[in-house]
């Protein structure tokens, strides 16, 4: 059947060409819609043979959401945070959803561009920018708009969390580099405080102390390849070169450290310091740089985000939720350890 000359295809046209019902049709194309994968499949390709496409707007008029979901993000021009946006962003087509991508650095400007997503009827929102601000989660709970937050506090009661356990992370890294056998430990941090970022930083600091350590602390101005080179360059290098185990708040600025460590002080790496990042970002395995790390797994992280936004949907009434996720070391190159 080809798309009608003089008109657009409807629902009722898919229906017929897939075999199914309309109310087939109105579930293959609605976010959590309860359809079984043959049907969904006949609905799709029928709807790609006819040219039919959902009017998301015009249901929002007769539903309570359009189907779109605001996906808020910083830092896009950082690899973890890029592939966090683009997993997600896929996870939410899967389930019919259509997102919508706004990026702010700002606390500012998150809350102004979030007030223009309101006028689409969203469904919901994903944050991942660096401060949501209290008004704007207190703005969202007067709504009634469910919220997900990733790898970020839960400054009010509202919306659901999913965040990667930084007392354990903190651990984690401590107890891999001591393993390794390094026993003068550093960390390189951002001077800009951030949630997940600090948080697992302060808690290495707190595991090395209950062991009898006292890591040095270097700094750099933030998250930066540029910035964390800048920083180890700008280090003591008396103090530097007593650190044999460095642990790196972040996988990119363990790639900036151990660029500045390798090729602008001519330190060997692992036999004259360890160094260890996180988050597992694909440069990470990169044979150049080959770094050990603390890894996040952010696909599954997607797939939970997703889970909690549909369920929520589905029941504003639901008891806020946090889901930690695991984390696990990856043992490369950039530490000596057995295998």
């Amino acid at each position: 059947m080809a798309k009608s000359a003089n008109r657009n295809p409807t629902s009722f046209d898919v229906a017929r060409l897939a075999g199914v019902s309309r109310s087939a049709v109105s579930r293959a194309f609605t976010p959590g819609g309860t359809i079984s994968p043959e049907t969904r499949e006949k609905v799709t390709k029928a709807a790609s043979e006819l040219g039919y496409r959902v009017n998301s707007l015009a249901r929002g008029l007769q539903q309570r959401h359009s189907g779109i979901v605001g996906l808020v993000a910083s830092r896009l021009d950082t690899p973890l945070r890029s592939r966090q946006v683009r997993l997600l962003s896929e996870a939410l087509i899967r389930e019919g959803f259509k997102p919508m991508l706004i990026t702010a650095e700002r606390p500012d400007d998150v809350s102004t561009l979030i007030e223009s997503l309101l006028g689409y009827r969203i469904a919901g929102m994903i944050l991942t920018s660096d401060s949501p601000t209290r008004a704007l989660i207190e703005d969202c709970k007067r709504l009634g708009l469910p919220v997900v937050l990733v790898n970020r506090a839960g400054v009010t009661n509202w919306g659901d969390r999913v965040v990667a356990d930084n007392e354990t992370g903190g651990q984690l890294a401590a107890k891999v580099l001591i393993d390794s056998g390094a026993m003068h430990l550093g960390c390189l941090v951002p001077k800009r405080k951030t949630y997940s970022v600090s948080g697992r930083s302060d808690a290495f600091l707190e595991a090395a102390a209950q062991l009898g350590i006292l890591p040095e602390v270097f700094y750099a101005e933030d998250q930066s390849y540029d910035d964390a080179r800048a920083g180890i360059n700008a280090a003591d290098r008396a103090i530097l070169n007593r650190v044999d185990g460095l642990f790196c708040a972040t996988d990119l600025m363990a790639l900036g450290a151990l660029d500045a460590l390798r090729l602008d002080l001519g330190m060997a790496v692992p036999d004259q310091i360890q160094v260890l990042g996180f988050d597992d970002i694909e440069q990470a395995s990169w044979a150049s740089y080959n770094l050990s790390t603390i890894r996040q797994d952010i696909v599954s992280q997607a797939e939970i985000v997703v889970r909690l936004l549909i369920e929520r949907i589905a029941d504003g009434t639901l008891v806020n939720r946090v889901e930690r996720q695991p984390l696990t070391p990856v043992l490369r190159g950039t530490t000596r350890h057995d295998g």
